[in-house]
């Protein structure tokens, strides 16, 4: 689980007629990472495209034609057609969809058009119809010159004085003008309406009122846009009606032309072809027994390297392990949480994979920032309806998180803190409003069970500040430590335990010194013991920090005096954990004091508005609660966390494989 799985790199070699069948086999088998063979390597050429590609490319290319147009997206819920029924009425059907929907395609695109031509004419009329004068009028004139268009000022008062033969007409808003001049007067009129913004526009063609053309116009728009409404209304008809089959259809093509296309990525001689794989190499087995139950001694396969997670220098040029493609299993509900991972990078071939750390941490901070029963119980059953619905990764990622950290919300709400919506549940010592008082019900601050007694709430997150600094602190140097325990073991497996020594066992041995003595100085600053500086833990600590000094100095030099802060910067960053459950609090007593002790004690309908800000203060609360809390608990895990042993970097394992959502195999 927590190293990528074992890869071998085979090689597969036979006659070029078995091809076909052998993609086939490769296909059904789903365990086979194909490499690209490279084109020319020793007189080798790439194979060519079985012939099944080409016929169907192009009903896919015409079938992604009929998709587009009538606006197919993926269905959610839908039952998978048999390949059978598909593969025998795949012409026909493709025919028969081509012609329903090209008569109305060639229609809707006519009327789109004409609709196209009529905007732009009428926007050409609409400032003329302002005025009163017909197109006519604009034009046939030899001593006279006309301007028409915007201006930003009404130019009018300065013709006049400028001027001595024009007529002005503007519109009712002063905005359009058409300015009839005498041509020796133009130039001068011309300046005058530039320095009034002017911008020109010229006059439409045809003759007549501008109002009456456009009134016809507006009326073939409407006649054009109703029949445009029938065309749309009968293309959402044959979308729902076909939809389901054209994406059956899309898919079944898309397998061959997949299929079909695979030779390429192998190499080939006049009767034979070569190509090379990664195997999961517990499916070695599988793979050699099938291909050689189904072609006999027409197949050759071996087992070219069986690559070890240690990199030797020989191998660093070569990249072998960069190469090798990484194959993770997590059990449910652990694979829940791989996204976060490959968000940033998926693990390399010989590196531990983070995700069942992720999977333990992000929820418990989560949790332990919010801690309050009230929104713990709505996290779950959002998380539970989004995983139940929702399909992309991003969405169920959020999903996860909603749902897990809901339920550690709960526990530490119930236990740790004993809240809900801000309110203790039982009496409280500060003399605050809880649930108890308010439902007029005595609730214990334990319940015993038999001999065992289960605190309800222990702390305080507004009146136990130190304490809770003081569990968050030793929550992140126990992060940091098993950081730091995974980054020696992956050191170890990759380069040898003397390198896992100089890199990670002396920050081991600083982190613990480095906690010894903090662990003395926490007890004297924050529980206010005496200061003994007899103390064992000074010694021992200061020891462990020198020696880990000392180590580190010899394999990584003197930086690792100067990261040493920022080990000290990682740790106190994990105070987050309380600072965001304290700002939650502190916002909750906020809305709870207003609501329920300002407002609500007046009664009658201030009740209600107390309820209302109760409501939506609590909701503001619940939202920046998953806001915030979700950015700092990742956060945690991606700096904090993962920078103390993950490098990331890993190339997906991707096996040749058929992928059925709309099709099925009978």
């Amino acid at each position: 689980m927590f190293l990528p799985e074992q890869m071998v790199k085979v090689l597969i070699v036979g006659s070029k007629d078995q091809l076909e069948r052998t993609v086939d086999l490769l296909y059904e088998l789903g365990c086979v990472h194909l490499i690209d063979f490279p084109s020319g390597e020793q007189g080798i050429s790439l194979g060519s495209p079985l012939p099944s590609a080409s016929d169907a490319s192009q009903k896919l290319l015409r079938l992604r034609a009929i998709k587009k147009d009538l606006g197919i997206d993926e269905l959610r819920a839908a039952e998978p057609i048999a390949v059978d029924v598909i593969a025998e009425q795949l012409d026909k059907t493709i025919e028969s969809l081509h012609s329903e929907i090209s008569d109305v395609m060639e229609s809707k695109k006519k009327i789109e058009i004409r609709l196209g031509e009529l905007e732009q004419e009428r926007r050409n009329l609409e400032p003329f119809a302002s005025l009163p004068l017909e197109l006519d009028h604009y034009r046939g004139y030899k001593s006279i010159a006309v301007m028409t268009g915007y201006v930003r000022t009404d130019p009018e008062g300065v013709l006049r004085e400028a001027l001595h033969k024009f007529e002005l007409f503007t519109s009712e808003d002063k905005k359009f003008v058409a300015l009839f001049v005498a041509r020796e007067e133009a130039d001068e009129a011309q300046r005058i309406l530039v320095q009034h913004g002017f911008s020109e526009v010229p006059v439409p063609h045809g003759s007549g009122a501008p109002s009456k053309r456009l009134a016809t116009i507006l009326d073939e728009e409407k006649i054009l846009r109703e029949n445009l409404g029938f065309l749309l209304a009968k293309l959402d008809e044959l979308k729902e009606k076909h939809a389901l089959l054209a994406l059956a259809i899309e898919e079944h093509l898309s397998i061959i032309v997949e299929k079909s296309e695979t030779p390429l990525r192998v190499g080939a001689t006049k009767h034979s072809f070569i190509a090379e794989a990664w195997v999961p190499e517990k499916d070695f087995e599988k793979l050699e027994k099938t291909l050689q139950q189904h072609l006999g001694d027409r197949i050759y396969v071996e087992t070219l390297a069986r690559v070890e997670r240690k990199v030797h220098k020989e191998e660093i040029k070569d990249d072998r392990n960069e190469e090798t493609p990484v194959k993770v299993e997590n059990p449910k509900p652990v694979n829940l949480f791989e996204y976060l991972v490959e968000l940033i990078s998926l693990p390399k071939y010989n590196e531990l994979d983070p995700t069942p750390m992720i999977s333990i941490f992000f929820p418990m901070f989560f949790g332990l920032m919010v801690g309050d029963v009230g929104y713990g119980i709505p996290f779950v059953i959002l998380g539970y309806l989004g995983l139940k619905k929702c399909v992309s990764n991003e969405w169920r990622t959020i999903a996860t998180m909603l749902f897990f950290g809901g339920i550690f919300t709960i526990i530490f709400g119930l236990f740790l803190f004993g809240e809900a919506f801000g309110l203790h549940f039982a009496p409280s010592a500060h003399g605050e409003v809880t649930w108890s008082s308010l439902l007029g019900i005595e609730i214990p601050h334990h319940i015993e069970l038999g001999a065992i007694s289960i605190p309800i709430g222990i702390y305080s997150k507004l009146h136990d500040v130190k304490m809770l600094l003081y569990i968050t602190i030793w929550i992140g140097i126990a992060h940091l430590l098993i950081g730091y325990i995974l980054g020696f073991v992956n050191v170890t497996i990759r380069h040898g335990l003397k390198h896992a020594i100089f890199e990670k066992l002396s920050w081991l041995l600083i982190l613990i010194g480095l906690v010894m003595v903090a662990l003395f100085l926490l007890d004297v600053l924050i529980l206010g013991k005496p200061m003994d500086f007899m103390d064992v833990r000074m010694f021992a600590g200061l020891g462990l920090l020198v020696c880990g000094m000392a180590i580190g100095f010899k394999g990584e030099g003197a930086n690792v005096v100067l990261e040493i802060p920022g080990l000290l910067s990682n740790i106190m960053s994990y105070s987050r954990l309380a600072a965001i459950g304290m700002s939650k609090a502190g916002m909750a007593l906020a809305f709870n004091a207003i609501a329920i002790e300002m407002i609500a004690p007046a009664g009658g309908v201030m009740i209600a508005v107390a309820f209302v800000i109760f409501a939506i203060g609590h909701l503001m609360i619940f939202i920046l609660a998953i806001i915030s809390a979700g950015l700092h608990g990742i956060r945690l895990q991606y700096v904090e966390f993962f920078t103390k042993f993950y490098e990331g970097g890993g190339v997906k394992f991707n096996p040749l494989r058929i992928r059925r959502k709309y099709t099925k195999e009978v």
